[in-house]
């Protein structure tokens, strides 16, 4: 028997107690608060079902009364032509913020005879991020947008703000 399993041995018939009355002198020196199962304000295990449905349900109903009361100021809408010269492309989408990347959502018109892919769409006023998707796998940034941003996913995206008074 190596020197190793000697010491596990001896450390394995080592039994100590702890003394009689210690886990009670434990729950005697902690706080009032400490002591009860519920937290006292947080409800014990399968009572939160009831508060919490309550709780939906008055949220629900608060943004139910405030959108009839109070409607939500609208944004105003801006015409976005865009355009992507892509000879030989079957398809052309176009992907962004303003329709939550959604495929098969607009689809630009063409090709034309000299390859062009164009399409002219509402935009809320803001700003927006977006890309073509050229026959449903190939990602491309519009080259005569300005500014261009790393999506994290390794495309680039192109950034536009849009509002009323520009004539885009």
């Amino acid at each position: 028997m190596s020197e190793d399993d000697k010491i596990i041995e001896r450390l394995e018939r080592h039994a100590t107690r702890a003394p009689d009355g210690f886990a009670d002198d434990v729950m005697n020196a902690l706080p009032e608060w400490r002591k009860s199962k519920t937290r006292g304000w947080w409800p014990a295990r399968g009572q939160w079902i009831i508060p919490a449905f309550a709780g939906a349900a008055v949220m629900a109903a608060a943004f139910f009364m405030l959108g009839r009361f109070h409607p939500a100021q609208t944004r105003g809408q801006v015409r976005f032509h865009c355009e992507l010269h892509a000879p030989g492309a079957d398809n052309v989408e176009l992907l962004g913020t303003f329709n939550n990347w959604k495929m098969g959502d607009i689809v630009l018109d063409g090709p034309d005879a000299s390859g062009h892919w164009t399409a002219t769409v509402e935009l809320p006023e803001g700003r927006h991020e977006y890309i073509f998707l050229v026959d449903g796998e190939r990602w491309v940034a519009d080259p005569k947008g300005v500014t261009h941003r790393p999506d994290g996913f390794g495309r680039i995206n192109t950034v536009i703000n849009f509002y009323e008074e520009d004539n885009a």
